[in-house]
């Protein structure tokens, strides 16, 4: 795998991470399902889809678990919708992403908020990222060279719900590993070391 985008809708969530858990154990009927038998085998295929550089695979747990999630999140009393239209119409632009591209080319996941991490390889960049380049190339973050073309085109009510609400976008890269080192981030009394 190579690299991910993480699309950052402008408002913020309703519920705090914490306290939306909390009341998800206490109240869905959903989530003792999710924790005895979903996620162990959604870790499962996704420590096969890894071993075995299986980026279709990865990609569908890592959705499908995500859908889980939030399901659960739903089944809440009273429910607790992190997502928001934006969130969907992020989801709705991977899905046609994949479709139009033939395969899957890229993956949505989101964690309790409405901030959508979409996962791609290097080599799908140019499709994956020219299709997001004509709505989010004026977001904060978004890195010029990423404006490719893609011959994937998004629906305009999805394209307009996603340029009208995320502001800002962070785009990684995989890093050069874990790296021993002797170095501190804090002094011996706590505070910050300077570099």
């Amino acid at each position: 795998m190579g690299y991910s985008t993480s699309i950052k809708p402008d408002n913020q969530k309703g519920v705090s991470s914490t306290s939306g858990m909390q009341q998800t154990v206490a109240t869905s009927g959903l989530f003792k399902e999710r924790i005895t038998t979903v996620v162990p085998a959604n870790m499962a295929l996704m420590e096969d889809a890894i071993k075995n550089r299986n980026f279709a695979q990865f990609a569908e747990v890592t959705m499908r678990d995500s859908n889980s999630f939030h399901a659960t999140c739903a089944d809440t009393y009273p429910p607790i919708f992190y997502m928001n239209d934006v969130s969907k119409a992020a989801i709705r632009a991977v899905e046609a992403i994949n479709a139009q591209a033939g395969k899957t080319v890229a993956a949505y996941t989101f964690d309790a908020g409405p901030n959508c991490v979409v996962y791609y390889q290097e080599e799908d960049a140019a499709t994956v990222l020219g299709a997001f380049a004509p709505i989010l190339a004026t977001a904060e973050g978004w890195k010029a060279a990423s404006a490719t073309n893609s011959t994937v085109k998004l629906d305009e009510g999805i394209a307009a719900t996603i340029k009208e609400g995320v502001s800002r976008v962070i785009m990684t890269g995989v890093g050069e590993g874990p790296q021993k080192t002797d170095e501190f981030l804090v002094a011996e009394d706590g505070t910050p070391v300077k570099r």
